[in-house]
């Protein structure tokens, strides 16, 4: 085997290597893209999850604040303000 033809068959071999690379990760990439909405929409659910419990752990700080508020007799007037506010908040939803 000559020079030459040792030298293709070498660039042969690299080209041939490569294109496998190539493919494997096309695959792979493929693989990935066909998981994504399903993963997409399991985030989706966490982050519901998520707001609505704090959604009720607001509403439970809330609901102790209105509770401590109302359980005193003598309120200056800004204490009255945010007890009307909470009252609102909680109780016209």
């Amino acid at each position: 085997m000559g020079r030459e033809a040792a030298k293709k068959k070498g660039k042969k071999k690299i080209k041939e290597d490569a294109l496998e690379v190539v493919v494997k990760e096309w695959v792979e990439y493929k693989q990935l893209k066909e998981k994504e909405p399903e993963q997409l929409n399991k985030l989706a659910l966490v982050q519901q999850e998520t707001n609505q419990l704090m959604k009720e752990k607001n509403e439970a700080k809330k609901m102790k604040l209105y509770l401590k508020l109302s359980s005193e007799e003598l309120l200056d007037d800004q204490k009255k303000v945010r007890l009307e506010k909470l009252e609102r908040e909680l109780f016209e939803n």
